[in-house]
């Protein structure tokens, strides 16, 4: 009997420290840097702008859109986990890096959403009872968050797109051997004749 090779790990967490072992590049663009301008700049003029208590109140609609993106997230994860067909999950193994590499942006994608949910959760109830250096960076990490969530919604159209491209070509190769008669094997009775 065949021995059955050990599971890869995976995880929210392992995804996010995966992106260390990308160039600085892949990191910053297209996701990381635009949220650092837009997130983390527009969260500087914002508290500039505005109260305490005006902020807090601003997180609910933060928590309804991740909670959105995060159902949305899950859901094409599982889509995408259950309808490919075992042929084409082998020639996925086969690409550089595996069905692993095109699934963790679904991990860091869902990974985002829940930490947008717990800051925007934790900034309201806790804002205006903290010092206003830890209220103003927490809101500053929020803002980038936020944008970088709302900018990696991106790259699973970009994972999806490539999933898309992929299957066609599967598909065409699998029409090429079925042309050839590559995969047609007779059909064997179950039931003798009688």
């Amino acid at each position: 009997m065949s021995e059955v090779p050990p599971l890869p790990k995976v995880g929210v967490w392992r995804a996010i420290l995966g992106l260390g072992n990308l160039s600085a590049k892949r990191v910053l663009w297209p996701e990381g840097l635009p949220a650092l301008l837009i997130g983390g700049g527009g969260a500087v003029l914002v508290v500039r702008a505005t109260s305490v208590s005006t902020r807090a109140s601003a997180t609910d609609a933060l928590v309804v859109l991740a909670g959105a993106l995060l159902a949305v997230s899950f859901a094409a994860l599982a889509i995408v986990v259950s309808l490919p067909s075992s042929r084409y999950l082998r020639a996925l193994s086969e690409v550089r890096g595996g069905i692993q590499t095109f699934l963790d942006p679904f991990l860091v994608a869902i990974g985002t959403q829940l930490a947008i949910i717990l800051l925007a959760l934790g900034y309201e109830l806790f804002a205006p009872h903290i010092p206003w250096a830890v209220e103003h960076g927490t809101f500053y990490v929020l803002g980038f968050v936020f944008v970088f969530g709302l900018l990696d919604v991106a790259a699973l159209a970009r994972s999806l797109v490539r999933h898309g491209i992929l299957r066609s070509m599967a598909a065409a190769a699998e029409d090429a051997e079925d042309e050839q008669g590559g995969d047609v094997h007779p059909l064997r009775r179950t039931n003798p004749p009688a």
